[in-house]
């Protein structure tokens, strides 16, 4: 939200939770809001923020065929989250999903649907 959204939105008392704006290198968030003294929470039921150094890390740690992992995330990023948004339902299921395995999963996805576009892994010396 911009910094201009943000005043109307104090002017009309319009935020919603999640919603979020910047000042400055701060990032503000709106996590509840009070229903006159009381605190009402039945809007948020879990949060959770994954950064883009997380999604990177696994591919390092998964996928050493990946010569460079960052670049590979920013070409893909759009669509590694939509397939872990698509996960969702598993993840609030009683199935045992992980955020982790949502995560991997979506990235293993992504690298088989582009097989044909990633290197391989340079060989090293003496192995394979």
């Amino acid at each position: 939200m911009k910094i201009q959204e943000f005043e109307e939105a104090i002017r009309k008392d319009d935020f919603a939770i999640g919603d979020s704006f910047w000042l400055g290198d701060w990032e503000f968030e709106v996590v509840s809001r009070r229903g006159g003294n009381a605190l009402i929470e039945d809007e948020v039921v879990f949060k959770w923020e994954l950064t883009r150094e997380e999604f990177i890390q696994l591919i390092r740690d998964n996928h050493p065929e990946i010569e460079n992992p960052e670049e590979f995330f920013d070409r893909h990023k759009d669509e590694i989250l939509e397939r872990f948004e698509d996960g969702f339902d598993i993840l609030v299921g009683e199935c045992g999903a992980t955020y982790g395995t949502l995560m991997n999963d979506a990235i293993d996805e992504v690298i088989e649907n582009n097989a044909a576009n990633i290197s391989p892994a340079k060989v090293v010396e003496g192995q394979g």
